[in-house]
């Protein structure tokens, strides 16, 4: 391989190989998240069955901010939605109070 990218798994099985798939970013945005807040991000032609999404911190985190922590993703047909917390979380004080870029990625075999 001359170009792209390779990933393996702990016992060496391959588990990303650019030469085997292609990806295109249908979505690119910067957000700012508060505690308790839910951004529901429409994104054309996203499908759970041929997309992911990944949040990717733009700020680093630190030991004495509980309000850190990575923020609860859910995806549908359409649509992304970042929460500050776990939905089934009982307490309304704790959640993600942070940063990030929101990468979605289309892939194809």
């Amino acid at each position: 391989m001359a170009y792209g990218l390779r990933t393996w798994s702990a016992n060496g099985t391959p588990e990303l190989d650019t030469e085997n798939f292609t990806y295109q970013v249908i979505h690119n945005g910067l957000y700012q998240l508060a505690v308790n807040q839910v951004l529901t991000i429409p994104i054309a032609g996203f499908s759970p069955s041929t997309c992911a999404a990944a949040i990717l911190p733009t700020q680093a985190a630190s030991a004495e901010n509980s309000l850190n922590a990575m923020p609860y993703e859910s995806v549908a047909e359409g649509v992304v939605t970042i929460r500050s917390r776990n939905p089934s979380e009982p307490s309304a004080s704790i959640g993600s109070a942070i940063q990030f870029r929101l990468l979605v990625m289309r892939f194809k075999n």
